[in-house]
């Protein structure tokens, strides 16, 4: 039976856990409440939101899931990886955020969106002064292992950086990923639902078939390897960015202004009341450019900079802003928003 959600509202999310800010996204389940696997990965925004699915490896999954159906109940101990512990609200509507009015106007005719789901938790979590890491860089790609998948297949690796820890566990283009941690895949999907428990530093067991022969290996992750610009996440926006909207300059753009490459570059585009409020009597106004925050300016990407403000100054806090302004460099005071 195949069944359409179009809105968050109301949905168990103990039951439908998943990387919310997909434009699309498929769970595979036993009438139990099973999960068999899932489906959908975005890279990013515009033309990266459909580079890693496509017809062909959506209707593999739906065979691959098929196949444990087919051995259920019997490897039902082998599915129980794939829920996650359970959220500290059952549904949407009963987050915080549901009862504060100038919110709520966040929510479209009523429609409560998947990105939802995460934002507010964010910024509720900022608020409580708990945010971390591990809550903004959530669900990495396999390529940041170092592997990366077929399009169409969904699991067959179609090449390895060399060096990365994927080639370290000794995982060869054609390889096709069975299962992770000894839980059963699906999709590429299911690779990042496993990549995104995972431990900052750990040995990640693989099970791949290679000539049509089984073998298991060990990938070894350390660092900072989940992370990656999360800066087209929906989610960053009431997360992160909180009522500003800003965009990074492009490379001319950049080049006019003598800003350097790797550092931060982001153009004002508006701020919005009630929330960018103390940005905006601060100073701060649509068209500046940011180049620095707390005189750092080298950051890989606008997620990096949008996540270094929110890890290190929490509520009540306050932050230096450079910024470029009519071909002047200005720092202004800001509090946190």
């Amino acid at each position: 039976m195949c069944v359409r959600l179009v809105q968050m509202n109301g949905l168990e999310l103990s039951q439908f856990q998943f990387d919310y800010d997909q434009t699309f996204a498929v769970l595979f389940l036993n009438p139990d409440g099973t999960v068999y696997g899932r489906y959908g990965t975005r890279a990013g925004s515009g033309p990266n939101s459909t580079t890693h699915v496509s017809l062909a490896s959506l209707g593999k999954a739906m065979e691959r899931a098929l196949a444990l159906h087919q051995g259920y109940p019997g490897n039902r101990s082998k599915l129980a990886g794939k829920r996650g512990p359970a959220p500290p609200f059952r549904t949407v509507n009963d987050m915080p955020w549901m009862k504060d009015r100038p919110l709520r106007t966040m929510v479209n005719k009523g429609c409560i969106h998947c990105h939802q789901a995460r934002d507010m938790v964010l910024r509720e979590k900022w608020l409580a002064r708990q945010l971390a890491p591990a809550d903004l860089w959530v669900y990495p790609l396999p390529e940041n292992t170092g592997m990366k998948l077929e399009v169409d297949d969904g699991l067959r690796v179609a090449s390895v950086t060399a060096g990365s820890p994927a080639a370290q566990a000794g995982i060869r283009p054609g390889d096709e990923l069975r299962a992770l941690e000894g839980h059963p895949l699906v999709s590429q999907a299911d690779v990042q639902w496993i990549l995104n428990s995972a431990p900052d530093t750990c040995r990640l067991s693989a099970e791949v078939v290679r000539g049509g022969q089984p073998r298991t290996v060990s990938i070894p992750l350390a660092g900072e390897w989940k992370h990656t610009d999360i800066s087209w996440r929906v989610s960053s926006g009431p997360g992160l960015r909180w009522g500003i909207w800003s965009q990074p300059l492009s490379a001319e753009e950049r080049e006019k202004r003598a800003i350097p490459p790797g550092s931060v570059a982001m153009e004002v585009k508006n701020l919005f009341a009630p929330r960018a409020d103390p940005l905006r009597a601060a100073g701060l106004r649509p068209g500046d450019v940011i180049v620095a925050a707390d005189g750092k300016s080298a950051f890989a990407n606008e997620g990096e900079f949008l996540a270094y403000l929110r890890l290190t100054h929490p509520p009540g806090d306050r932050a230096k802003l450079t910024v470029l302004r009519a071909g002047q460099r200005l720092d202004l005071d800001v509090p946190m928003w």
